[in-house]
């Protein structure tokens, strides 16, 4: 029972998070830049799709279904922002090349491996490791470049973050989830509770990197 009330709480946290990180956006808007404004559209999904997924549950209706969708329009949206931000190591073709086969491949485990009814933990699991992977791409590019000085002053730096240390901490969680549905109560309490916690630090992070005015702008305004 305390597990769940955890369990609660933190989702709770998540949601409020969210709403949050739209307010900042929208308020925020018209100075926004592109990678701040496609975590704005991503959040605009998020949210919808937490509360239902939330609802869903609470009524035992399987809500697995929501996933198999939701799991391609973020990794698209991510990719889209690294696409543009990684263009000087990686051609932004090759980027695009690894977004239409995950779509393909994510079509493919919902129609031969992993139902609408079943979590499509193969095709987060794949998710992750690509966006890990670019996330140390944009890291490693960053390291190279040198072109910001001040990395806390950038909002991609902030997106990043939140997705390599979101991405990494789920990784397993997220590939061994249909093992964990036979699993007591308790243990399931316990598991979602900390992905919850990681959630939070992810929101928090997007947080930050919405809250963070145009570098670059404001630099040619002074120049």
């Amino acid at each position: 029972m305390e597990n769940f009330v955890f369990l609660e709480i933190t989702r709770w946290i998540v949601h409020l998070l969210i709403l949050a990180c739209i307010l900042i956006a929208i308020l925020r808007f018209r100075t926004l830049q592109f990678e701040q404004k496609i975590v704005f559209y991503l959040l605009i999904i998020t949210l919808p799709v937490e509360l239902v997924s939330v609802w869903l549950w609470k009524i035992h209706i399987n809500n697995n279904f929501i996933f198999h969708f939701y799991t391609v329009a973020e990794f698209l949206l991510l990719a889209t922002i690294y696409r543009k931000h990684i263009n000087t190591l990686i051609k932004s073709v090759y980027v695009l090349a690894v977004m239409i086969a995950f779509v393909l491949f994510a079509v493919i485990n919902t129609v031969f491996f992993q139902s609408l009814k079943q979590f499509n933990s193969h095709t987060i699991f794949v998710e992750c490791i690509l966006l890990i992977v670019l996330a140390i791409i944009y890291f490693y590019k960053e390291l190279r470049d040198l072109e910001n000085r001040h990395l806390e002053r950038v909002p991609m730096f902030w997106i990043n973050a939140s997705v390599i240390t979101y991405f990494s901490g789920s990784l397993v969680l997220f590939y061994v989830a249909n093992d964990l549905i036979s699993e007591s109560m308790k243990t399931k309490g316990v598991i979602w509770g900390t992905h919850a916690l990681f959630n939070i630090v992810h929101y928090v992070l997007y947080a930050i990197a919405l809250l963070i005015r145009n570098q670059e702008k404001t630099s040619a305004l002074k120049s």
